[in-house]
């Protein structure tokens, strides 16, 4: 019996309008097109911590002005683009490149501070969800961390494993308990460290990746930690903050 859940959860700390943040920047956004969209507009989709960016045309000068009005945002956690552009990850880092990707992926900014209850994770989320309530899908450890608990007679008892593992690796591990040949090659592996029979000791493969932007005004640098055991990638967490510069912060609070 294995008992799972497809992610874990943080609290709203606010709702972001990207709708109208965007619109009021001077571009041109919308959730829906009530007509034919004309190249350069941006079709929003919100996924509560996270929203996809279609660039209509896939016009290169929009793209990279909206990343970079992302890049000096106080909610942008991380930043994937379709094309390479400095300061950000590719689609196929998260392994979201495919022919109806967007152009441009963000993951909301979080913090590990606590809720009313005392529950860590706080995260920004999209127009749809207010604050105070719950989502996920932004690169939180506390929204990639979910819950796996496994028993049965091939299952170690009483014993707790920090080695990364997904929900990908379920299937090739509960045909590998019941004696069942993949007729293909499978996403996931054999979670053989939880098993009774006697397996080598695995030790992840950590690493994190940086990408950064330097603006006049300051530099936006984002992060993502990657583990990797065999062929099998897992993402751990990701975030990101635009810091800037003292000289320029300092100016703007003489001139208010």
């Amino acid at each position: 019996m294995f008992v799972v859940s497809d992610h874990g959860f943080s609290t709203i700390k606010r709702s972001i309008d990207l709708h109208k943040i965007l619109n009021d920047a001077g571009f041109s956004a919308a959730t829906e097109f009530e007509g034919e969209p004309k190249p350069g507009n941006i079709m929003l989709v919100g996924n509560g911590g996270s929203v996809l960016f279609n660039v209509i045309g896939h016009e290169a000068a929009v793209t990279r002005r909206l990343v970079e009005f992302l890049q000096q945002s106080d909610f942008a956690g991380v930043i994937f683009t379709k094309k390479p552009m400095e300061g950000t990850f590719s689609l196929d880092q998260a392994k979201l490149d495919n022919d109806h990707a967007p152009d441009v992926l963000m993951a909301f900014r979080w913090n590990d501070s606590k809720n009313q209850f005392g529950i860590p994770g706080m995260i920004d989320a999209d127009w749809q969800r207010t604050a105070g309530e719950g989502t996920h899908a932004t690169l939180s450890r506390f929204d990639m961390h979910s819950t796996l608990i496994a028993a049965g007679p091939d299952i170690k008892r009483g014993e707790t494993d920090d080695l990364p593992t997904g929900n990908l690796d379920l299937a090739p591990t509960i045909l590998h308990i019941l004696g069942i040949k993949p007729a293909q090659a499978m996403d996931g592996r054999i979670l053989s460290e939880a098993m009774t029979i006697a397996a080598p000791s695995q030790k992840p493969e950590t690493k994190t990746v940086e990408a950064t932007k330097h603006f006049q005004s300051g530099s936006w640098r984002q992060s993502l930690q990657i583990s990797r055991i065999g062929s099998t990638v897992y993402l751990n967490e990701g975030n990101g903050a635009f810091d800037a510069n003292k000289s320029v912060a300092n100016e703007l609070r003489r001139d208010r």
